[in-house]
């Protein structure tokens, strides 16, 4: 074989041999990536807002998240709860918290955030993105689709809890929440006064369930005074709820509201606000109770009337927090 011909056949050797490597490459197996979005404005005020953004994963399970939209009208988030969110311009990010990265085939996690506008207009974004993938409601080819929410009938979510659940509900009428019922005399009912079915507690209960009905929907607050409060008790209360509300009804659990460094509740205890933290996280995490941890409540050093009850800039914002985990 003459040298140009042995040059020649190399050549053609090692151009074959790339082609095979890179078409390995490309035929490698990939994740199936696919995402749903629910994104609503759940109050609006002047110069503010409350938004709830819900994120569905419809592909294969993944072990972290970041959603990202931008937003086409001026927007600015100023706070957020249950995703750890940043804004550069019009784009922002959303990463997941410490405890909802961990997303199943068809899983769920959600979030909140407050955020201001330019009292014109509040379009929804017009696309959202899971990881660098775009939601399409589906796993095929991207055309993004935001799912609208549908509103909720009013007074068909019951809670129980303490005076802290009682802020809650006095700041989310006072923004206009119709879902969830009004405050109803709960102050002082902690974890203990729950236990019992046929409680006064309960008694309380019942007498919003003959002027509402049976609720589709219980917010369990676990409540503490110096942070006594067992898994067992949190355990009853939830049982407690299902016996109370409809049949089938959705169990969403938190804490007392969480607050800054420093700041301590003297009535739940130095650690108190944290065990009951702790607690409804344990229970969304055990599969025999099927209940939703919606994510912490937190209220700022200048949104606390006496060390522990929010005063009314505090109640505002805990009944915001409110419409952005329940609508």
């Amino acid at each position: 074989m003459h040298l140009s011909r042995l040059r020649l056949f190399v050549a053609v050797i090692i151009s074959v041999a790339a082609t095979v490597a890179v078409s390995g490459v490309l035929t490698s197996a990939h994740a199936a990536t696919g995402c749903r979005v629910t994104y609503s404005v759940a109050s609006q005020w002047t110069g503010g807002f409350t938004a709830n953004v819900s994120l569905t994963n419809l592909g294969d399970p993944i072990t972290g998240w970041t959603l990202t939209w931008s937003f086409g009208a001026g927007q600015q988030v100023t706070q957020a709860w249950s995703a750890t969110v940043a804004q550069s311009g019009t784009q922002v990010t959303a990463r997941n918290a410490g405890w909802n990265g961990n997303l199943a085939t068809d899983g769920n996690a959600s979030f909140g955030f407050n955020g201001s506008w330019n009292d014109s207009s509040n379009p929804v974004p017009a696309a959202f993105a899971l990881n660098g993938v775009t939601c399409t409601g589906g796993t095929g080819e991207p055309t993004p689709t935001v799912t609208p929410t549908n509103p909720q009938q009013a007074n068909s979510m019951g809670f129980i809890g303490c005076s802290m659940a009682e802020n809650v509900a006095q700041g989310y009428v006072a923004i206009g929440g119709r879902r969830m019922w009004g405050p109803y005399g709960t102050g002082g009912l902690v974890v203990q006064s729950w236990t019992d079915p046929n409680s006064s507690a309960w008694q309380k209960f019942d007498q919003q369930v003959s002027r509402f009905g049976r609720p589709t929907a219980v917010w369990v607050q676990i409540c503490v005074f110096n942070a006594n409060a067992t898994y067992d008790e949190v355990k009853r209360l939830i049982a407690n709820a299902r016996q109370h509300a409809a049949s089938g009804a959705r169990i969403h659990i938190t804490g007392q509201p969480l607050y800054d460094p420093g700041q301590t509740c003297f009535l739940a205890g130095a650690s108190g606000p944290q065990l009951t933290d702790s607690l409804a996280r344990q229970a969304a995490a055990d599969p025999t109770q099927n209940v939703t941890y919606s994510g912490a409540f937190r209220l700022r050093s200048n949104e606390v009337a006496d060390g522990c009850h929010a005063n009314t800039a505090g109640q505002q914002s805990l009944g915001r927090q409110a419409q952005a985990f329940w609508g």
